[in-house]
């Protein structure tokens, strides 16, 4: 019990603001990899050279403005020749738009003694269609110096040929004066910062409230003021209480992280200063002195589940309670579909006593609040909205409602109004208006023209006259739910027809040219499910009025795994979706038997992965992050190998165990692991994917308790519809 209550403590307090490892606006601050920066690019010609490892810039971990490492770019300046270094932007979720009155900083340090301020390199600003002008970096320094940490500090409005509607792609260096001499520079905290930020002098002395081990990982805590200029949070760490070094900073968003280590069972020492926007020190907090010990298997799947469960309980939006994926200045975006993650992984909080049940029972009530009142059509939402006013926020040019994402937030609701079962008011009321959430929806309204039981994959906000056909919700995978959600619901319910139609098979528009001779049936009032399915029937195609239905079933085995589906070039999280809920043994179709169906393709991965190498000699790392790459794309999705543990206990577990002990002091923090990791180009990602972290903590409480199957299992709506589909004889239903 007393890591539970020190697990519960850890995360308390958190803030209940969204969170990153860094700020929007920071194009560098710190590799999270050490040795070179593969977020960096290096060309060089003629007689110029730069520095680089496989084309990257090096790291350095010694030399420094903000810890623990800077960029460092050595370089010739031949006449004849020409170079150019590119650190790219690296956030995959957030693209970084500048104001004009805001500044570009830079700070560098020249260690090449004789370098002059004309052999310092030009500076250009590139942006997703456009590059700036390149330009000289002398006239925005003052007090030239080498051997010293120096700002560069640029007005937006002095780059020439930047466009303000675009999102920052890159800051490039490139060849300024020529010289045969080598240039030596080091570069850190690449920042854009508003013009006028606060400079309130930070007087008085940080606070670092706590200081916790968890096997390797130490949980820091502070109590941070309201004080507008701290801009940072810097970390020291000592081991001998006396020789404190830098080790770490965090944003102001933070209120805690997590510091790993270097050696298990050793005493170290902590103290923590605020940092203001010119990068001057608080006084240092008191010290905090603890020693790390080593925890069991089930305490650090604890830690693991905790962690990746935090990432919810911190990044939602105050005024819906929905996920936020990510910040921006003038609006609260929060996305549909992620929130269905973020309710389960909530649930779990509250069951493992991670955060207070009351606590979740307010997040889970104030969404569906917000719901209730939002905009939609036939009781689909769109992807994402802008949660301050329940409006969507369209992200693409065809603005839609998405069926999928609407059928995934709802599943979730399902289930939390199974685990909020008390009979207090407020419990009942909650449940109450979950259901006329799922009775708002108007099924029948939303299936393809020429069928009633082939759910539209979408609705479009303004209709498009010059769509023939619309995308549907068909296979295995999260379509699977849906078809449950719509053939269950309370009302405008689908036929039992849709399992099977939908479940096995593909649907694609009508191109004659396609089509030959012997392959498709005759035109078809209705879907022929008996004959379809039948492995006698030589037909795989048959055509219903202008689109064509094809079986998915393509029997086959690969790498010793028997694959009912045929080679699966696409994730597997695809194929976990729909079971993360939903328990397999529910599903009793005469098709196929999904418990073993998921086996095979998670052994088939793996042994795939591992025959064709990831980076990594233990066979244990796998799960390609995309398998299909022309140019090659080693990056590992870890959620791939750890949610395994559902379906493969051994598989799974051992996975989960060999990333967080060979690779946990890059990939795992506070918010579970980071979304990628490429062994081959020693890269990490930045961030985090919602659909990983809830992935990973459900797949884990599943494994433990079973508890998310369990609540689904209990649905009633959704109890009596399986057993209306599976019948005694477990026979296809036709209606």
């Amino acid at each position: 019990m007393k890591i539970f209550k020190l697990l519960f403590s850890f995360f308390l307090l958190m803030p209940v603001v969204l969170v990153a490892d860094t700020y929007p606006e920071v194009i560098f601050d710190n590799s999270l990899v050490k040795g070179v920066y593969a977020k960096s690019t290096v060309n060089y010609g003629g007689k110029s050279w730069v520095e680089n490892v496989n084309h990257h810039l090096l790291v350095s971990d010694t030399l420094f403005f903000t810890p623990g490492n800077a960029l460092s770019l050595k370089y010739i300046s031949a006449e004849e020749g020409n170079w150019n270094a590119e650190i790219r932007y690296s956030r995959q979720k957030y693209h970084y738009k500048f104001d004009k009155d805001d500044f570009l900083s830079i700070r560098i340090f020249v260690k090449s003694a004789e370098t002059e301020l004309d052999d310092l390199p030009k500076l250009y600003v590139k942006q997703r269609n456009s590059t700036s002008i390149s330009f000289s970096l002398g006239k925005f320094i003052k007090d030239y110096e080498v051997n010293k940490w120096i700002q560069v500090k640029i007005p937006v409005n002095a780059i020439r040929d930047i466009n303000f509607d675009e999102p920052i792609g890159a800051i490039g260096f490139q060849q300024h004066k020529g010289s045969n001499r080598i240039q030596h520079i080091f570069i850190d905290q690449i920042e854009f910062l508003a013009k006028n930020y606060p400079q309130v002098k930070l007087s008085s002395p940080a606070i670092l409230t706590d200081a916790v081990p968890y096997d390797k990982q130490v949980h820091l805590k502070w109590q941070l003021p309201l004080t507008p200029s701290i801009h940072y949070v810097k970390i020291y760490r000592s081991e001998d209480g006396e020789n404190f070094k830098p080790v770490g900073i965090r944003p102001v968003q933070m209120q805690s992280c997590l510091d790993m280590v270097p050696v298990l069972g050793r005493k170290y020492y902590y103290k923590i200063a605020w940092v203001d926007y010119n990068y001057q020190e608080s006084p240092f907090s008191a010290v905090k002195e603890i020693v790390t010990k080593e925890l069991d298997e089930n305490q650090l799947l604890d830690l693991i589940q905790l962690a990746h469960v935090n990432y919810f309980i911190e990044n939602y939006d105050i005024n819906s309670g929905m996920y936020m994926p990510f910040r921006m200045k003038d609006k609260a975006v929060v996305s549909t579909k992620e929130t269905g993650g973020a309710i389960l992984s909530l649930l779990i909080g509250a069951e493992r006593k991670f955060i207070s049940r009351q606590a979740v029972y307010g997040r889970v009530s104030k969404i569906v609040y917000f719901l209730l009142k939002a905009q939609n059509n036939k009781g689909i939402f769109p992807s994402y909205f802008n949660g301050r006013g329940g409006v969507p926020e369209y992200r693409s040019d065809r603005p839609k409602y998405d069926v999928s994402a609407t059928s995934n937030v709802l599943e979730a609701l399902l289930i939390a109004r199974e685990y909020f079962s008390g009979d207090s008011a407020e419990e009942v009321d909650l449940r109450k208006r979950i259901t006329k959430l799922y009775e708002s929806i108007d099924w029948q309204q939303l299936t393809l023209e020429g069928t009633d039981d082939i759910l539209r994959s979408s609705l479009p906000a303004v209709e498009d006259l010059n769509i023939s056909f619309q995308p549907t919700l068909h296979g295995i995978n999260e379509s699977i739910n849906t078809y449950f959600l719509a053939m269950a619901a309370p009302k405008f319910p689908l036929p039992l027809t849709s399992y099977y139609n939908a479940v096995y098979h593909n649907y694609s528009p009508y191109e004659p040219e396609q089509i030959k001779e012997g392959e498709v049936d005759i035109y078809a009032d209705s879907l022929d499910i008996d004959t379809l399915l039948s492995p006698e029937s030589p037909k795989f195609m048959t055509l219903i009025d202008t689109f064509i239905q094809t079986s998915i079933l393509k029997d086959t085995l690969l790498y010793g795994s028997p694959l009912k589906l045929g080679e699966y070039n696409r994730s597997l999280m695809e194929l976990y979706k729909p079971f993360l809920t939903l328990p397999p043994e529910l599903v009793q179709d005469t098709i196929l038997d999904f418990k073993e169906v998921l086996n095979s393709y998670v052994h088939f991965v793996k042994r795939r992965d591992n025959e064709m190498g990831v980076g990594s000699t233990d066979s244990d790392i796998w799960g390609f992050y995309q398998h299909r790459d022309s140019v090659g794309n080693y990056r590992i999705n870890p959620s791939i190998a750890s949610a395994a543990i559902f379906v493969d206990k051994e598989v799974g577990l051992l996975s989960v165990l060999a990333l967080y002990h060979q690779y946990g002091n890059v990939l795992f923090t506070e918010y579970g692991f980071r979304s990628w990791l490429d062994l081959r180009n020693d890269d990490v990602s930045d961030e985090y994917l919602a659909v990983n972290q809830s992935t990973i903590s459900i797949a884990l409480e599943n494994y433990r308790s079973g508890l998310i199957w369990k609540l689904y299992a209990q649905i009633p709506e959704l109890k009596a519809v399986r057993e209306s589909l599976f019948v005694k004889n477990l026979e296809p239903v036709n209606e």
